[in-house]
């Protein structure tokens, strides 16, 4: 699932390529993923686009709002084209071809399965947006992902639901002791992972913040000291600013806008590592399961 990292190198992808363009039309192929009229959007302009924790939000200038979930393999990808005909228009003169014409610059993120890879609209594309320079297909392979249409108060209720942002004033030393005081008992992967704690952190970044900070993802909240709890809360800036650099992380589904990949696994200490070297201290990296999740630590480093 995209985390913090990759939906926020999606924005700003986004903010590059679509920012200011009008919904010209929408083709819903799969409704259960479009929630809402989307004749209340179309025709608006995209105002502002935003992020939220893993969700992105385009306010619009009717005072409408899309709210964007790429869930476990969601993806948009953006086709810039030189004349932006409807989608339909444009499919026929593609029809041919696998490859995308030279003419259309791509942009957009989410999830690089192999399926992903073929000349869109394919398969697994189920929403196709028709903007004034281009398309932006919203795909998902497993088909968990959504996109709501809301009203401000709809979205303010939606998003309340969730803990703060890592880069937040309110986020600070004494609101995440208290946080991990409360899931005592919980083991501090899973904390870091709950969305109404903190924003945005999931399995990926979990295992790379426990790292940084020395601890073993199995250890419960209540185990922490002031010490230990003040590496984590360290590591979190720390880890997900890397990420920020290099894009994201990019496994089987993850993308970029431009259909190119995040290359931070190229600098992830433990995550997918499996029975590689530590880059510290040379062990094997370990793999186990915290709930349900993966979770890989090095169990010389960590503790």
């Amino acid at each position: 699932m995209p985390e913090l990292p990759e939906v926020e190198t999606i924005k700003r992808s986004l903010n590059q390529h679509v920012l200011g363009q009008t919904i010209q039309a929408i083709e819903i192929r799969l409704p259960k993923l479009f929630r809402g009229n989307h004749k209340d959007v179309v025709g608006s302009k995209i105002d502002e686009i935003a992020r939220r924790a893993k969700m992105l939000i385009w306010k619009l200038s009717n005072g409408k709002y899309l709210l964007f979930h790429l869930k476990m393999t969601g993806q948009m990808l953006y086709v810039e084209q030189q004349s932006a005909v409807s989608h339909q228009q444009s499919a026929k003169l593609k029809a041919e071809s696998r490859e995308l014409g030279a003419d259309e610059v791509i942009a957009g993120g989410g999830h690089p399965d192999s399926a992903y890879l073929k000349q869109p609209p394919h398969e697994f594309t189920h929403v196709i947006f028709t903007l004034d320079k281009g398309h932006l297909y919203f795909n998902d392979l497993r088909q968990f992902g959504w996109i709501k249409v809301l009203d401000e108060a709809s979205l303010k209720e939606e998003v309340a639901k969730l803990g703060p942002e890592i880069d937040w004033p309110e986020f600070n030393f004494d609101y995440f002791a208290l946080a991990m005081e409360k899931k005592a008992r919980t083991k501090i992967k899973t904390v870091l992972m709950f969305q109404d704690l903190i924003a945005g952190i999931g399995n990926i970044y979990s295992d790379e913040i426990l790292f940084v900070a020395s601890i073993l993802p199995t250890r419960p909240a209540g185990s922490l000291n002031k010490l230990e709890l003040k590496r984590i809360y360290n590591s979190i800036p720390k880890v997900i600013a890397l990420a920020l650099k290099h894009g994201g992380t990019s496994l089987k589904d993850y993308r970029r806008l431009d259909g190119s990949q995040g290359n931070y696994l190229h600098f992830a200490n433990v995550y997918h590592r499996t029975g590689l070297p530590c880059r510290t201290c040379g062990k094997a990296i370990e793999r186990t399961v915290v709930n349900g999740r993966s979770a890989h630590f090095c169990p010389n480093c960590q503790k």
